[in-house]
């Protein structure tokens, strides 16, 4: 709690200074000015520990100034700022849902080319209120499609392997929004800073026999069946390998706790001109900071 404090005190003077309308001509190092817009978007805006069962990330593109010390004015950081939290607003607003939250803002500095710093924001979302468990469990009749290529660009989820619930949810979808959900959570408020994001699939992760620990398919282009008992394996394999330091055989970076995953339905071509489906799971860890209870 007293780092937390100390973190809470630089991201309030850093609100000030974006809300100043001097022109004082100060700059800051491009680094901080990033660590600095991020951490103040997840403290205005994130509410990471509310139970959703669907998730969405958005990213946006920005520019800013900078010269050879590799310093930025404040002024510009200001606007890009105001351009960053507008735009959370508009992504915000285009999620159909009534039921929806900003988990994290991730904000990264992408390159520097001549006098451009370019930026980025990755936003994500989750919609659709749950009441979870550890995890919530797998139904005797939850056998799901594997998963629905194409899923982002606007494919109707593949639904139940008996052909019900197609548009609704897919294999995947049920992994991931469990994996987002579980009833044991930090106890009290909080944001993530400094995230980063990780990706794994299960030639990345396998067992003492070598086999996959996360989707692989098998019989392409079948679309396999998971059942109820396929699918709990991989739920409790995830869980393991996401929560798991890297040091010790996860994907767990040092020092930092899981925030969200983001489960993508792919297709790997192989050598014989077959193929096989796989779920890739992009996974987001950051920096707990407790918050002071608000008055």
């Amino acid at each position: 709690m007293v780092k937390s404090t100390k973190i809470i005190a630089l991201i309030k003077q850093f609100d000030e200074k974006m809300k100043s309308t001097l022109k004082t001509g100060e700059r800051i190092e491009v680094d901080s000015a990033v660590w600095n817009m991020e951490a103040l978007q997840n403290y205005t805006y994130a509410n990471p520990d509310t139970a959703v069962k669907d998730f969405v990330t958005i990213k946006t593109n920005y520019l800013i100034n900078i010269d050879a010390n590799g310093t930025v004015l404040l002024n510009d950081v200001q606007f890009v700022y105001s351009q960053m939290a507008t735009q959370l607003l508009v992504d915000y607003n285009s999620i159909q849902s009534d039921e929806k939250v900003v988990r994290f803002a991730d904000v990264a500095l992408d390159s520097i080319v001549g006098s451009t710093a370019y930026l980025s924001t990755t936003l994500g979302f989750g919609f659709n209120w749950i009441m979870g468990g550890y995890y919530w469990g797998f139904y005797e009749d939850d056998d799901w499609i594997w998963g629905t290529l194409g899923q982002e660009y606007g494919a109707p989820p593949a639904g139940k392997c008996d052909g019900t619930q197609v548009g609704v949810s897919d294999g995947s979808d049920e992994l991931q929004w469990r994996l987002n959900n579980p009833l044991v959570v930090l106890n009290g408020n909080y944001i993530f800073t400094d995230l980063e994001t990780l990706w794994a699939r299960g030639t990345d992760f396998v067992n003492e026999n070598y086999d996959p620990r996360l989707y692989m398919g098998w019989d392409y282009p079948e679309d396999n069946c998971l059942t109820n008992d396929t699918l709990t394996y991989y739920l409790l394999e995830a869980h393991d390998i996401i929560n798991t330091y890297d040091y010790e055989g996860g994907l767990r970076p040092p020092n930092k706790s899981f925030s969200n995953v983001n489960i993508i339905d792919d297709l790997k071509f192989l050598p014989d001109f077959t193929g096989q489906h796989y779920h890739l799971y992009e996974v987001t860890y950051g920096i707990i900071v407790l918050l002071p209870p608000h008055n």
